[in-house]
């Protein structure tokens, strides 16, 4: 999962990954993501994995790094997992 959002977050908001922006990097202070990409990016993580983060999800949650997102991610899957 980690290296898909990686791949889609590089070809969706044009940048690469490196040693200045890294997977613990904030995205927004990098000026990667502003809250229309990331509003974007939740709605790809929804339909992709299947998940529902919604929108008190979106505000109180708020991940500005992959390692961050991929953590809301995992958290949100056990949540769905635990409540079937």
């Amino acid at each position: 999962m980690q290296q898909e959002l990686r791949s889609y977050m590089e070809e969706q908001f044009m940048f690469e990954f490196d040693s200045e922006i890294t997977e613990d990097t904030d995205l927004f202070k990098a000026g990667v993501l502003d809250s229309f990409g990331y509003v974007s990016l939740m709605a790809h993580i929804e339909q992709h994995y299947g998940v529902r983060i919604g929108e008190e999800g979106l505000l109180d949650n708020v991940r500005v790094s992959l390692s961050g997102i991929v953590e809301l991610v995992e958290a949100a899957r056990e949540r769905t997992a635990g409540s079937r």
